[in-house]
């Protein structure tokens, strides 16, 4: 199936030779296809072993999570991506605990920006009764240091019964480099637990969902402490959605119904993606975001272990 979808998208992307020679109304959707999908990227990774059979999404069982480490790149990524499934747990009695990986700081307003943005994921963890981390890597600069890599690698060898992270191919480059940045922590560190994938702005291909229906309204008003990021985009509305839609992996129903969806691997499933990530061109992997090309450099480098 999956190789079906491929020879497809491969077909739209030779379309884009006609998008070059002519001017006509479908120049500009050719060109948003091939750079919102990331065909070579994509390609690459439905030939991964987990992605060699159709995945049939089911039901993620979530009793057996007593302790959790949510890693996110900024503050409410954690709440787009699994926020229905954060407030499940908590009500489960859950011990939750959410990373964040970078400061959230804006080129606006580098200095307020970050308080501001942390006093918005403080009130966000308080309402789930989750431990807050933050790494503070410089969500400008995005440089990753030595120590930076050593407190990340002590926050996951705490015996957690899963890590949630961000989808790999996630379409901002500051979300790929933080995929790429956990993974390498992650294959020095003890943690041999499952590792379950979520996604914020790229849609991923599921194995497991959460049914978060009753937690919906409790959501959005998660997403609406985040004000300052929703006066840049309707995020609350976005993610409502994207949740609705993804009820179609249920049986058909004229109720409406919303969930997440997750991508569970084990550790090699995540080694591969690493692997992917360094066989990629660097420039189209990271759409060209120079701060993010000289980190990722410089962290292919470093000794982590």
């Amino acid at each position: 199936m999956f190789r079906k979808i491929t020879k497809k998208i491969e077909a739209i992307y030779k379309y884009r030779y006609f998008a070059n020679n002519e001017k006509a109304a479908y120049s500009f959707l050719v060109d948003k296809i091939h750079k919102s999908t990331d065909i070579d990227f994509v390609e690459n990774v439905w030939q991964l072993d987990h992605f060699r059979e159709v995945l049939q999404p089911r039901p993620l069982d979530l009793s057996g999570l007593k302790k959790v480490l949510v890693l996110a790149p900024h503050q409410d990524d954690e709440t787009i991506g699994c926020g229905g499934t954060l407030l499940e747990l908590a009500q489960m009695r859950c011990q939750i605990t959410v990373g964040f990986l970078t400061n959230g700081a804006e080129l606006s307003n580098p200095s307020n920006s970050v308080t501001i943005r942390r006093e918005e994921a403080k009130a966000v963890c308080k309402d789930i009764d989750a431990e807050m981390l933050e790494l503070g890597i410089d969500n400008i600069d995005l440089s990753i240091t030595p120590s930076h890599v050593k407190e990340l690698k002590s926050w996951m060898e705490k015996d957690w019964d899963a890590i949630f992270t961000i989808w790999p191919v996630d379409q901002p480059p500051k979300h790929r480099l933080c995929s790429y940045l956990v993974g390498r922590v992650m294959a020095s560190s003890n943690f041999n637990k499952p590792i379950v994938f979520y996604a914020v702005h790229t849609d991923l291909l599921p194995n497991f969902y959460v049914d978060i229906t009753a937690q919906i309204d409790e959501k959005q008003l998660l997403l609406k402490k985040y004000e300052s990021q929703l006066r840049a985009q309707c995020y609350d509305h976005l993610s409502k959605g994207m949740d609705a839609w993804r009820s179609r992996f249920l049986q058909v129903s004229s109720t409406p119904r919303f969930i997440e969806t997750f991508m569970r691997v084990g550790a090699s499933g995540y080694a591969e993606f690493q692997q992917l990530y360094q066989k990629s061109d660097t420039h189209r992997l990271f759409k060209g975001n120079d701060a993010c090309i000289h980190s990722f450099s410089v962290l292919k480098k470093m000794d982590i272990d």
